[in-house]
């Protein structure tokens, strides 16, 4: 037996094995649609190797060699629909998938009616080329600074891809007859390329989804399940970091402080479930008010913190009182009964960029505290700190 059966054998046992590994990674971790798809795709390499293996019972060469080949172009297309699912790509999978059907029936049509050898063995792989520079592509773009996972996979799928299209190109040289010199050369790149491309990319999407799996849990960690908005924790965290980062861009930067006035006697009349409805409803309202950029935060019970930049200073110190009309301006519907609802708000201008955020939700704090002192519904402003 040639080392190239060994070789088959081993990408189809572990095509298997992968396709395994995602299928329990789908039931396993939250159903995720993407993960699916890539157990299908390695399903279809095993299929392709497989063909590849049987051909010597297959009575036609050419349905053999299409059947190979859509197997080929069937795992890259639908390892493509998952990175463009993950990453919520708006390409065309349609077009994708028309483009395909294009090439199957061009590849058929060099192989059975109009031979000629280089383009039948070429025009599939440089439709595979195409995706898996595609799939790159969209990987490095799916986040605005990628993960190592997915650097080292948009990485190993370029590889790939200039790797076969040496080996497409080479078919392509042979022209409408077999030449045996540019066949072996062909070979050679092919099972030196397809071995480690298939072990790095299903290894490289591994850690991607175990990288996805991480952000989650720490994003879980840092939310109030109530609320949505980040927790005290998660504020600490990236609070400090924003504070900086808006001040350089020259930013006029406001610590919003605030809480719902007379928060027990709501929970009192209506219970700790009219409560927790009040603090839903107050928080959407004000989101609903915030810009993409501003930080919200749950800081405890009907405590929350908001951090905003804006481009004027008086836009800045009048956002709070903007907030605080939004939430009075209708009660809160409860088991149709209607809540009304206020709040009171401290808050003070951040002009220095190495205050520590706790320093700036203390003095908001006090300042808090006044606009509660002089009656609730309130907006209160602390000397700005510079």
């Amino acid at each position: 037996m040639s080392p190239v059966f060994f070789i088959l054998i081993t990408l189809l046992l572990t095509s298997i094995v992968w396709s395994v590994i995602f299928l329990m990674a789908w039931y396993t971790l939250g159903k995720k649609s993407y993960s699916l798809f890539w157990a299908c795709a390695f399903m279809c390499s095993a299929c392709q190797w497989g063909t590849i293996l049987l051909r010597p019972y297959f009575e036609s060469e050419t349905l053999y060699w299409l059947l190979a080949v859509s197997f080929s172009m069937g795992s890259v297309i639908l390892g493509t629909w998952g990175h463009s699912i993950r990453a919520r790509s708006p390409i065309k999978i349609d077009y994708l998938l028309a483009l395909a059907v294009i090439t199957l029936a061009a590849v058929y049509y060099y192989k059975a009616v109009n031979v000629h050898v280089g383009l039948f063995m070429s025009l599939y792989i440089y439709y595979d080329i195409l995706l898996l520079l595609i799939n790159a592509v969209i990987i490095i773009k799916h986040k605005p600074k990628s993960l190592p996972a997915e650097i080292g996979a948009a990485i190993t799928y370029t590889l790939c891809g200039v790797c076969l299209f040496i080996a497409a190109t080479i078919a392509l040289m042979q022209g409408s007859q077999v030449n045996q010199a540019y066949l072996d050369l062909y070979t050679l790149i092919n099972f030196i390329t397809v071995p480690t491309a298939h072990v790095g990319m299903a290894v490289f999407i591994i850690f991607i989804m175990a990288s996805d799996l991480a952000q989650e849990m720490q994003k879980l960690a840092m939310t109030d399940v109530l609320t949505q908005c980040i927790n005290r924790r998660g504020f600490y965290d990236v609070g400090q970091k924003k504070l900086e980062n808006k001040l350089s861009c020259e930013q006029h930067v406001s610590l919003i402080y605030w809480d719902i006035d007379s928060f027990k006697n709501i929970n009192d009349e209506y219970g700790h479930a009219g409560g927790d409805e009040v603090l839903i409803q107050a928080t959407k309202r004000v989101r609903a008010c915030l810009n993409k950029e501003d930080i919200f935060a749950r800081i405890g019970g009907e405590e929350f913190v908001i951090l905003i930049a804006r481009d004027s200073e008086l836009k800045a110190k009048q956002f709070a009182d903007t907030l605080r009309t939004t939430l009075a301006s209708k009660p809160i519907e409860y088991k149709k009964q209607f809540i009304n609802v206020t709040a009171s708000f401290g808050v003070i201008g951040i002009k220095c960029a190495t205050i520590q955020i706790d320093k700036a939700i203390d003095l908001a704090d006090k300042a808090l505290y006044i606009a509660k002192h002089e009656g609730k519904n309130k907006v209160a402003y602390a000397m700005p700190l510079n």
